[in-house]
């Protein structure tokens, strides 16, 4: 219960973490700043999501969403404590990956409690082998991933989606070929075990010189052939064909709940339930 000065009312935590939970980043700060009171129950809200990235040059570039938007304030974060409230984390760092995250693996370890993370430019290959010291601290916590242009083949890129236990969402935008990748004699991860992965499926295959030549369907097969199958409620998908939509569609069939598919379309999608009901086509 919060208490306040006397002849003022008092409003259990619960209502004031769900007043909290509406307000953006600039009202919390305000809020923060009123008494020790409400900077107390503030701070969780202030410091649940973070951007690291390296720090920008040009200083009229916005500010990403998050208080902290540079490697170098992770470690004040962590000798304050303050990495325990962190639920969303988004990682931007185009080159040297593994190694802008090397001097802050302390403080890595600390975000037991991180719900979902966003990696942009993954060098899927290169990092898998480091992930376990890096990541270990969410490996069992984290729910929601997305990874912006991994570079890396498919076959990589699942294995580094299933080293997190308890993934539900996954979200991959415009994987990339890379050189050291299975198919070019790159590094091979054998994949034992799967997450749940029951949430949201969002997948946008990337176009032009540097998409895949492989083309989606290898990591479709891929994908519904995980040991703990798939159980994806929603799926997302963009830039795809029917033909490559089939197999995943009757993977999740089962459990699915709605699908949004754009893009360019060829033919017709059947949708056959658990009870062997068939729906309507879906002409797009």
């Amino acid at each position: 219960m919060i208490t306040y000065d006397k002849g003022l009312p008092s409003l259990p935590d619960e209502i004031i973490s769900e007043i909290f939970n509406l307000l953006d980043l600039e009202a919390l700060k305000s809020c923060s700043l009123t008494g020790r009171v409400l900077s107390r129950s503030a701070k969780p809200f202030l410091h649940r999501t973070l951007c690291l990235t390296y720090r920008s040059r040009d200083p009229t570039k916005p500010r990403a969403p998050g208080i902290w938007n540079e490697l170098e304030g992770l470690p004040t974060l962590g000798e304050r404590g303050l990495l325990q409230h962190t639920r969303h984390i988004s990682i931007v760092l185009p080159k040297d990956f593994a190694r802008g995250l090397d001097t802050h693996i302390q403080h890595l370890h600390t975000l037991t409690n991180l719900r979902s993370l966003k990696v942009h430019w993954l060098d899927t290959p290169s990092f898998i082998p480091k992930m376990g010291v890096h990541f270990k601290a969410f490996l069992g916590s984290l729910e929601s991933l997305e990874l912006v242009f991994p570079t890396g083949d498919h076959k990589q890129i699942l294995y580094f989606v299933c080293q997190f236990r308890n993934l539900r969402d996954l979200k991959i935008n415009s994987a990339r070929p890379y050189p050291n990748s299975v198919h070019n004699s790159g590094p091979h991860f054998h994949i034992e075990a799967s997450p749940p992965l029951d949430g949201t499926l969002d997948l946008q295959w990337g176009v032009g010189p540097e998409s895949d030549p492989m083309g989606p369907q290898p990591f479709f097969s891929d994908l519904v052939a995980l040991p703990s199958g798939l159980k994806f409620r929603s799926l997302k998908l963009s830039g795809y064909t029917s033909d490559n939509l089939q197999l995943l569609v009757d993977a999740c069939a089962p459990t699915l709940e709605c699908m949004k598919f754009t893009g360019t379309w060829s033919g017709a999608l059947f949708l056959h339930t658990a009870d062997n009901f068939l729906c309507s086509p879906l002409f797009v």
